[in-house]
């Protein structure tokens, strides 16, 4: 299994696709995978769902052929390409945040609780502390499903990445305009590794998808 990037599946003859999703890309990749599989019906996908750490070490060990991964991310022992950067949102209950048209900046977080999927934790704290601010964390945690209840609550206001906004029905979403927030999503592979056709057909499925 770990030594190839197709395989002849165990029933039928169709390939397989070993593929890494992290739970904040699902909505911006879903796309990509459905023209992939339009254009290539015989694939069959064996897909694993994790933090972007995670998948990156399946990668190295070679469980997975290839992976979705969002930054901030060591991109040394990988190629890869770029498919979208986004900025951060932050998610409330109706009546956590004053109502401001348009983005909203740190500084309008202050004093309201937060709660930070961990995996953000130093990228958005140091945000905060690069402009003298000490902001109030309530919760750090790390499922950003289980965030997303907690500020249905009213608990305290969640920042997440933009593409998450779909799974935040009922809440208030304001983006953050703050450009060192965004993040980037990318496809990645093991560096060096000449891609197989397949792979490179899904490569090429997600840069046209998002393009």
């Amino acid at each position: 299994m770990k030594s190839t990037e197709l395989e002849v599946a165990k029933v039928g003859k169709k390939r397989v696709l070993r593929l890494g999703i992290t739970p904040t890309t699902v909505a911006t990749i879903m796309p990509c995978v459905s023209l992939f599989s339009r254009r290539n019906p015989d694939v069959n996908f064996e897909v694993h769902d994790g933090i972007t750490y995670t998948l990156y070490r399946y990668l190295m060990d070679g469980i997975i052929d290839i992976s979705i991964a969002r930054t901030p991310l060591r991109l040394d022992d990988v190629d890869y390409k770029i498919l979208s950067s986004e900025p951060m949102i932050a998610v409330s209950s109706k009546d956590m945040l004053p109502e401001k048209n348009g983005s909203l900046k740190l500084s309008d977080l202050l004093n309201i609780p937060l709660i930070i999927y961990r995996r953000y934790e130093a990228l958005i704290m140091d945000a905060f502390h690069s402009r003298g601010m000490e902001p109030d964390l309530f919760c750090v945690c790390d499922d950003p499903r289980g965030a997303m209840l907690w500020a249905k609550e009213g608990l305290a206001t969640a920042i997440f990445p933009q593409s998450m906004s779909s799974l935040c029905q009922g809440l208030r979403i304001q983006p953050l305009a703050e450009s060192d927030l965004e993040t980037q999503i990318a496809v990645i592979w093991k560096k060096g590794r000449k891609l197989s056709p397949l792979l490179q057909d899904f490569v090429d499925a997600c840069m046209e998808s998002i393009s």
